[in-house]
């Protein structure tokens, strides 16, 4: 519960609409607290938004991590990020913000002139957690240079600071070895990774993680493009798994929460593939 001075903020509203939001707010009841309430404080927390991730990608066998992690802990259920009116940066936005885009507005870019106290970055910086994030791609792509740093992260990506490999596209899994190391030693940490392996178009001859593991997929009875699919999502696996062992090793496993969601469903297939 914040501590707002609402008959101030009426007093000197700028117009009535903002006058009667303040009216509105200031009457609202509190959140309630539940048994879920405080059952992660002090942990570490690494959020992953995979790109094209979905449960089709899940094979005990080609993604057993991803698979595991899908039957234990929280799954939830009735989580769907769709294809948004402007660009999937609005699903990555609704992921990091809770908010949904503005048809016609490249809501993600715009957020990097507004205030955005609520999110992870700067709530949990505040809490004197070390906050970063990650894109293995360009890094000012869809101008996340201008949103994440908003959102209280040292942000990295290609060109700003993350060497990865030049592909398409690049590889989570180097993405985790780069970047693991800044952070896994710091008291309490919260790092956001936005992924890129999980990309279309999903074919193996210009798709280089689906290509990468190409051999792997053959046995499925899929169309190529399904196999790509596939294929491509086992390299977003093998970096959370890397990552796994990683916190294992450094005994921290325990006290770090993980929480993947996609930005948006698989849409380079089509929907008899999918």
């Amino acid at each position: 519960v914040m501590d707002i001075d609402f008959e101030s903020l009426m007093a000197s509203a700028p117009s009535d609409t903002v006058k009667e939001m303040h009216q509105y707010f200031s009457a609202v009841t509190p959140t309630k607290k539940n048994e879920y309430s405080g059952m992660f404080e002090g942990k570490n927390l690494i959020w992953i938004c995979a790109e094209g991730y979905s449960s089709w990608a899940l094979d005990e066998t080609k993604t057993p991590t991803l698979s595991k992690m899908s039957q234990e802990g929280f799954v939830f259920e009735n989580f769907y990020n769709p294809i948004w009116g402007v660009s999937t940066s609005d699903g990555e936005y609704t992921t990091c913000t809770s908010l949904i885009p503005k048809t016609g507005v490249w809501s993600f870019y715009r957020s990097g002139s507004n205030a955005m106290p609520f999110c992870l970055g700067n709530q949990l910086g505040a809490m004197g957690y070390s906050t970063r994030a990650y894109h293995n791609h360009t890094y000012d792509y869809y101008r996340r240079d201008v949103s994440h740093p908003n959102m209280g992260y040292d942000y990295k990506g290609y060109g700003n600071g993350l060497n990865v490999t030049k592909t398409w596209p690049e590889s989570d899994v180097e993405m985790m070895e780069l970047t693991i190391p800044e952070y896994i030693n710091d008291a309490k940490f919260h790092t956001y990774y936005m992924t890129v392996s999980g990309h279309l178009e999903y074919n193996f001859s210009g798709n280089r993680m689906a290509a990468k593991h190409q051999e792997d997929v053959a046995d499925l009875d899929y169309s190529e493009a399904a196999r790509a699919y596939i294929a491509c999502q086992m390299e977003f696996d093998q970096a959370v798994q890397y990552l796994i062992e990683q916190l294992d090793a450094a005994g921290i496993l325990d006290d770090t929460v993980i929480v993947i969601s996609g930005d948006h469903y698989p849409y380079g297939l089509e929907k008899s593939e999918i």
